[in-house]
């Protein structure tokens, strides 16, 4: 209620899905989830780090992960920059074992602006630049050429692309498509 995208054809991955030509086969997205287990909102086992959702992972070409928001944002039990780079590491780490899954796709979270700016520091004392940043330098540490960096971060915001300053709107949505299309080259 009160946010333009009211359909799931108006998702970014519905739209991305239409135009690549790939099939989605999982998508295991939901409000609050966290890469790291801090937070109360939700059970440890719903971090993406969690064995408990990465056993629920199909054999596929590739996984797109987009996440980490949460971990910096929500201000119930907020996740330490230590906290976060630990278990990013982490997960990219778990995902490469997955030897089912081909490519993996890692998305930086779009600059919010709902905050004065990307270098406002949150309560545990960190900024969304450094989220970007730990997601950027995770990813390049791994040196393995499934990996793969979806640098949603770098896309340009105007007004009206966030519905309030945090979750995309149709255009929003069309931008992350958008980049994603050009992430995979189609």
């Amino acid at each position: 209620s009160g946010y333009s995208v009211v359909s799931v054809d108006q998702t970014w991955w519905r739209l991305f899905e239409k135009r690549s030509g790939f099939t989605l086969l999982l998508n295991d997205s939901y409000s609050g989830s966290r890469i790291s287990k801090t937070g109360i909102e939700h059970p440890h086992s719903s971090a993406f780090v969690a064995t408990e959702r990465l056993s629920i992972l199909p054999p596929s070409d590739f996984l797109i992960i987009f996440g980490g928001t949460n971990d910096w944002g929500q201000p119930m039990r907020q996740a330490s920059l230590k906290c976060f780079r630990d278990s990013y590491a982490l997960l990219i780490q778990l995902l490469l074992a997955k030897k089912e899954i081909h490519d993996l796709y890692f998305c930086t979270p779009l600059v919010r602006t709902d905050i004065p700016s990307i270098d406002e520091k949150n309560q545990k004392g960190w900024s969304e630049r450094q989220l970007h940043d730990v997601i950027r330098e995770e990813t390049a540490k791994a040196k393995d050429g499934r990996v793969h960096l979806v640098d949603l971060a770098s896309i340009p915001l105007a007004p009206g692309d966030l519905e309030d300053g945090l979750h995309p709107t149709v255009k929003g949505m069309e931008l992350i498509c958008g980049e994603m299309l050009k992430s995979f080259g189609v």
